[in-house]
């Protein structure tokens, strides 16, 4: 009898694999891993974690980032004989079966990880025949994978609490830290968890917690796995999911909803402090006091990736706010003359050197002015450029034509939805009838940056850059010119430009009614916008691009840039009759320049800047038109002698030179 008993057994244990081996087995759920989608910046950091489809916070790692103790917990805990059942463990199921019986009721299982792997991956109802079909898949379980690879699918599919799962979540969230950083205490306490999360919950049940770790230290005691006793950590500090640079993170969402793993961005984490730092410096500085927000932005003007991104502030979280002011559009003030002035250029028949005509006229019922409702006469295209006088502008724009001037606008990135040329005018290239982002203005102007060519923003490394040659790499390299430069240092960086500053090219912008104030810095390296103003559209009075923006762009350059990096100068660009010409693309029957009358060529007329130290400020004097000749200067009265510099209290002041024929040229300057 008991032969037979015997036989039959074997019979049916042969029966039993050879079933496992032949029938089906659901391998696609094994390889569907439940994962949140993680923001990294571009050092690895992470920005942010979004809950996977299903609603789980989960993180797949594999095996050997699991740590050293955390494999050797679970196994100690729940299944000691791990390494030598074939799934099904009949010791523990006979062991189980006598202590049940003898207490009259379930107080011992015989789970091993293996049917525990099948439980997670196919949840059936706990009864007696779902535990046969239990063990019937971890014998398939086991005869289709190694061991390690059942021990990795435990570890990252384990329930830690709430929505979240597995053991990288929960090492996360309960010491913020990776897996395979976990001490031998921290990885007993979460491998104490699976039996009942609720239960065994450290924030909610920290005394039942610390029991549980301790059951889990003494079997990894029992299994020889400790041979010291470990040092015991004070409890868990709860570690929330990450929130950086969270505006950038929105915008890099908005292209990756639904995915899931990790996503590395192109954010730098050094230049994210900068902008933090610096947005923060501002919204404490008494200068800002009626503003409530600003947007500040840095990007590679080689690759077009974003390198640091502050949307606003509040007073609780530098760098966060309800409205993103890097992507909102807003009226962009003279931000767009640089680019009437590059078409006409590429068109041929403009130089740095052109003269423009600053004086008053009216198109149709339009009569513009100048922000300081002087008007100049003659002037270089330079000098309206750098001064950002609306008359010459206007006068490039009416010949450029509106269609032209919009259509080249929309080639550099700006999308103007809906604007059509008839209904915008001349007014367009003093940013009349349209709006931009302070995103469109950085992508538009990396075509300043290097040799012309416009590049895409983007804001994850895997992205493919994208590229458009826009200008030939001499107009580039003449606009950066004409807006950079030893006196275009002192508006930016004021006292300190005393000191050695590496330059930048930069154009400053100012709305109708003072309610955005922009200002956009380049080099060949970086292209950097800062927006400051109103959320609500108010305007403030006395908000400037060059007294609200540019300070702030002053700093971000003063700790971004290490070394001046500018493109070189074209070989196409040649001397031609006494000026500079782009060969065979300037039109060289443009009208020859004429002698230039004396005038002052720095400071420029109604200057202003801010006094960033203490002391007076030293402030450059530069003429032309005197052909080398001495040329005395007067300062408020007082004569200066043939000074090139002069020291200036806050307040207004009157600068006079007198040139060697006699010539007087005059300029008003305010030092606030």
């Amino acid at each position: 009898m008991a032969l037979a008993l015997g036989l039959a057994g074997l019979l049916a244990l042969c029966a039993w694999h050879l079933a496992a081996r032949w029938m089906p087995f659901p391998d696609h759920l094994l390889a569907y891993a439940p994962e949140n989608l993680r923001l990294l910046d571009a050092e690895g950091g992470e920005l942010r974690r979004i809950l996977g489809a299903d609603g789980l916070d989960a993180q797949w790692i594999p095996l050997e980032d699991t740590g050293e103790w955390a494999g050797p917990a679970i196994i100690s805990v729940e299944d000691q004989r791990f390494a030598r059942h074939g799934g099904v463990d009949m010791l523990a199921i006979v062991r189980a079966t006598g202590q049940n019986l003898g207490k009259r009721g379930v107080v011992s299982g015989a789970s091993t990880i293996s049917t525990q792997v099948i439980r997670l991956i196919e949840p059936r109802p706990r009864t007696l025949r779902t535990k046969v079909i239990e063990a019937f898949r971890a014998t398939q379980l086991e005869q289709r994978y190694d061991k390690d690879f059942i021990l990795e699918q435990y570890l990252n599919r384990i329930p830690v609490g709430g929505n979240r799962q597995g053991l990288a979540t929960a090492s996360q969230r309960y010491y913020g830290k990776a897996a395979h950083h976990l001490s031998a205490g921290e990885a007993a306490l979460i491998m104490g968890l699976p039996q009942s999360p609720a239960r065994y919950s450290p924030n909610r049940h920290p005394e039942r917690a610390e029991a549980r770790r301790t059951t889990v230290l003494r079997r990894m005691k029992e299994e020889g796995v400790l041979r010291e006793e470990p040092l015991l950590e004070n409890g868990v500090r709860w570690v929330p999911p990450p929130s950086r640079a969270p505006h950038f993170s929105d915008w890099v969402l908005q292209s990756h909803r639904g995915e899931s793993g990790e996503l590395r961005t192109t954010l730098d984490p050094g230049v994210q402090r900068l902008l933090e730092s610096v947005a923060e410096q501002a919204r404490r500085n008494p200068g800002y006091a009626e503003v409530d927000g600003v947007g500040l932005v840095v990007m590679d003007a080689r690759d077009g990736a974003i390198r640091g991104w502050v949307g606003g502030w509040d007073p609780d979280h530098p760098g966060h706010g309800q409205v993103d002011m890097v992507t909102r559009r807003r009226a962009p003030g003279s931000t767009l003359k640089p680019f009437a002035y590059g078409l006409a250029m590429r068109r041929g028949w403009l130089t740095p050197d052109s003269l423009l005509d600053d004086s008053p006229r009216a198109y149709r019922d339009y009569r513009p002015r100048n922000m300081d409702r002087q008007w100049d006469g003659t002037v270089s295209a330079t000098d309206a450029l750098v001064r950002s006088l609306n008359l010459p502008a206007l006068e490039v724009a009416r010949r450029l034509t509106t269609p032209d001037l919009l259509a080249h606008l929309r080639e550099v990135g700006f999308l103007f939805q809906g604007a059509r040329a008839e209904d915008l005018g001349l007014g367009l290239v003093i940013g009349g009838g349209v709006e931009v982002s302070l995103l469109e203005l950085v992508s538009a102007y990396s075509a300043f940056a290097g040799d012309g060519t416009w590049v895409t923003p983007r804001g994850v490394e895997s992205k493919p850059i994208e590229k458009e040659p826009i200008y030939p790499p001499a107009v580039s390299w003449w606009i950066t010119r004409m807006l950079s430069g030893p006196e275009r240092n002192l508006v930016l960086h004021g006292h300190a430009a005393e000191t050695d500053q590496v330059s930048v090219a930069f154009k400053t912008g100012t709305s109708h009614g003072y309610r955005d104030a922009w200002t956009v810095g380049w080099n060949a390296d970086w292209v950097i916008g800062v927006w400051v103003g109103r959320m609500d559209n108010r305007g403030v009075s006395g908000l400037t691009g060059a007294t609200h923006a540019a300070p702030l762009l002053g700093e971000i350059v003063r700790d971004l840039f290490e070394t001046e990096s500018f493109a070189p100068k074209p070989e196409e660009i040649i001397a031609w009759q006494g000026r500079e010409i782009i060969a065979g693309l300037t039109d060289p029957d443009l009208p020859a320049i004429p002698n230039k009358p004396f005038r002052i060529v720095f400071p420029t007329p109604n200057f202003e800047m801010k006094q960033t130290g203490t002391g007076p400020v030293n402030l450059p004097l530069r003429t032309a038109g005197t052909e080398g000749d001495p040329v005395h200067w007067y300062a408020n009265g007082a004569w200066l002698g043939e000074s090139s510099h002069v020291n200036l209290d806050p307040g207004e002041h009157h600068l006079r030179a007198l040139g060697p024929d006699g010539q007087v040229a005059e300029v008003r300057v305010t030092v606030r």
